[in-house]
């Protein structure tokens, strides 16, 4: 079955924040992304997971530091989890924000599902699974997921939150004191599972923000945008996706085939049915690409390199077709 998968931009964007924080020319790093830069001004927008594993590539070889997804985690706030943050500082409880987190969390990433395990003592073990078959996380993506679910859990109790344990199912990024700094704990690598430990006492306690009327609304938006993500088993969502993280490659019908399992007359149909086609999805994608980069400086020379093009007449050539007039002066018209 069809998986395609998003990530919210304003959790995108406060990964970019820490990286530029690190002294990261952001300007270059999108220079590397088949994304227009304005697509993450959308507070509503979202973007493809291969996309934030180039992002993160990228920030990880521009900062060199490795446990650059404690500071990511360190960095969440309410506002990095919208409409979701706000539910949840309303919540009566911290074990109830916890609940709202899983319940909703799809909104913020669709990379991995958070769970939670009960304990015979009162204990929840809040476990993050990836979720991605196409695609393997960096160890700090999983970083940041995780230590960002505590880290707002601290943030809606308004006080230190120990955690019992703490557990990854990867190799230590760095030194064992700094995971023992950020989580107050020692931590458990090459674990069976990605997760944190919380005491019944903590997840009883009362909310300083608790508000059942602010609650309820904000859950009503929570229910609306959840309804609004795509379904699993759109192919025309799936091949916007792949399409959007190899704008600088080939683009062959016969490999997105070969990644749905399905041959290409089939998928050619259920794209009609859909009522897309693989040309127009192509055009889309490139024609965005081409854009994004216009709007970044690029010239047509660069442009038709990191497109994939043979020469920039190519390029032009298509351009005319997509924009409806030369890529220059539809750069001058776009100021």
């Amino acid at each position: 079955m069809l998986d395609p998968r998003t990530v919210s931009n304003p959790y995108v964007r406060t990964l970019l924040g820490v990286i530029q924080a690190r002294g990261v020319d952001l300007s270059a790093l999108h220079a590397r992304l088949p994304i227009d830069p304005a697509m993450l001004d959308d507070p509503n927008g979202r973007i493809a997971p291969e996309i934030v594993h180039r992002i993160w590539e990228h920030g990880l070889a521009l900062t060199g530091d490795p446990l650059l997804g404690l500071a990511v985690a360190e960095a969440a706030q309410p506002a990095t989890f919208r409409a979701l943050g706000l539910a949840a500082m309303t919540c009566a409880s911290l074990q109830d924000a916890m609940a709202l987190m899983l319940r909703y969390y799809r909104l913020v990433s669709e990379s991995g599902v958070l769970t939670a395990q009960a304990e015979s003592n009162g204990d929840a073990a809040i476990v993050y699974t990836e979720q991605l078959a196409r695609l393997r996380l960096f160890p700090q993506q999983v970083e940041a997921i995780v230590g960002g679910i505590l880290v707002m859990g601290r943030r809606l109790a308004d006080r230190p939150l120990v955690p019992t344990a703490v557990a990854f199912r990867h190799p230590a990024q760095g030194e064992h004191t700094a995971y023992r700094r950020f989580f107050g704990c020692e931590v458990q690598f090459d674990a069976p599972a990605n997760l944190f430990r919380l005491p019944a006492a903590e997840l009883g306690r009362r909310l300083p923000h608790s508000d059942p009327d602010l609650h309820r609304v904000h859950c009503e938006l929570l229910d609306r945008q959840l309804a609004s993500l795509p379904q699993v088993g759109s192919l025309t969502a799936f091949t916007k996706q792949w399409l959007a993280a190899r704008v600088s490659g080939a683009m062959r019908v016969e490999d997105l085939a070969r990644a749905m399992g399905m041959s290409v007359r089939a998928l050619q149909r259920q794209l009609q049915q859909e009522g897309a086609t693989w040309t127009t999805l192509v055009d889309a994608a490139r024609q965005d690409a081409l854009k994004a980069l216009l709007r970044q400086g690029v010239s047509l020379d660069e442009a038709a390199r990191q497109m994939g093009y043979h020469d920039a007449s190519s390029l032009s050539r298509a351009a005319r077709r997509w924009l409806g007039t030369a890529p220059g002066q539809w750069r001058e018209s776009d100021k």
